[in-house]
């Protein structure tokens, strides 16, 4: 009896190598490989092009120092502490200036161009009176530039708390707020692990928080394309299949932002920089907060306005960003800061 267990099992295994060696021939036959680690160009340590450095709760934050853009012109960028993007030739503190906070992704940042192109450092020299702190930290989700704002509003602004939170909206934060395959695929840590960033599931018609969590690799995944085809499978179609939830996961992340800011007496308003996939509308026309959508030259002439002719934004559309949301804030957000009207720009 237990030598006849024995023959069995010794044959269940080795059918199972046999069959398991067949697959691993047969997806390498239909062109798939074993992983390759590779690092997101942006996350490279020690690099004067890597801009950031690794947060245990956000993932990863801008990092303080002068990098180097790989996109077109290599342009310098300057990062302070607290993640934020130089939006003035001085780090201190302006005194007597009303404070305002932008917070976004990678267009807020204003990755590719140099300091003072970037919208924020313009609208800080075209308003003496307001004091411009950008926040804009490159791939974030709305999710973290609400952790971040949590955060600075705490810890930077210790005194002189913002009047203004602005978020600059890309419609791509929508699948980054719930973590989408297609975003987790594109982010990697610095030994080539995939990442998911905080993000938010919506789970029994309740919105769940998720910390910033490191995946890491199946075994033998990086030996074997079978292994690889059936972690990319589990990632893509189980563990972060969540496009369908990112619509109504914004909305609430943008609710938690107003609330946030309404909260203590500051006010919150969005202006639109991206909006490939016409979301915008749908997502902020009935909010109680102002809204621009300042989005559609990188569409109508991405080699006029975009770094490489589909990068990101460029000086030239940076320049328009500027001009569309100053005129916006002195129509519709300035009248509602406690500032006198003369201080709101030098233009008046």
């Amino acid at each position: 009896m237990y030598n006849t267990l024995v023959k069995n099992l010794a044959l269940f295994i080795a059918a199972l190598l046999v069959s398991t060696l067949i697959a691993e021939v047969g997806v390498r036959v239909a062109g798939f490989a074993p992983r390759e680690v590779r690092i997101n160009p942006f996350f490279v340590p020690n690099s004067q092009d890597t801009w950031s450095v690794p947060d245990p709760d956000l993932g990863w934050i801008n990092k303080e120092g002068v990098s180097i853009s790989i996109e077109e012109g290599g342009a310098p960028m300057t990062f302070w502490d607290f993640g934020r993007r130089a939006t003035r030739e001085d780090v201190s503190a302006p005194v007597g200036k009303v404070p305002v906070m932008v917070i976004g992704g990678s267009n807020a940042q204003s990755y590719g161009v140099r300091d003072e192109d970037s919208f924020a450092y313009i609208l800080s020299e075209r308003y003496p009176g307001l004091w411009f702190e950008n926040f804009g930290n490159g791939g974030y989700s709305t999710v973290q530039s609400l952790m971040l704002a949590e955060k600075a509003y705490a810890d930077f602004y210790t005194s002189d708390k913002p009047q203004l939170i602005l978020l600059a909206f890309d419609d791509s934060h929508a699948l980054r707020n719930v973590a989408d395959q297609s975003w987790v695929y594109a982010i990697s840590d610095d030994e080539g692990r995939y990442v998911a960033p905080p993000h938010y599931r919506l789970q029994n018609n309740e919105f769940a928080f998720q910390p910033f969590r490191t995946i890491g690799f199946w075994p033998l995944e990086k030996q074997s394309a079978l292994i690889t085809v059936l972690h990319n499978v589990w990632l893509q179609s189980v563990a972060y299949n969540t496009a369908g939830d990112a619509l109504p996961v914004t909305r609430h992340v943008i609710d938690q932002l107003y609330d946030f800011a309404s909260g203590h007496g500051v006010q919150f308003a969005v202006v639109v920089l991206e909006d490939r996939s016409q979301i915008a509308d749908d997502l902020f026309s009935d909010k109680p907060f102002p809204y621009k959508n300042c989005s559609g030259f990188e569409r109508s002439d991405p080699g006029a306005y975009l770094l490489g002719g589909n990068s990101h934004p460029n000086a030239k559309l940076h320049a328009y960003f500027a001009d569309c949301i100053g005129a916006w804030l002195d129509s519709d957000v300035l009248p509602l800061l406690s500032m006198p009207r003369a201080a709101r720009t030098e233009r008046e």
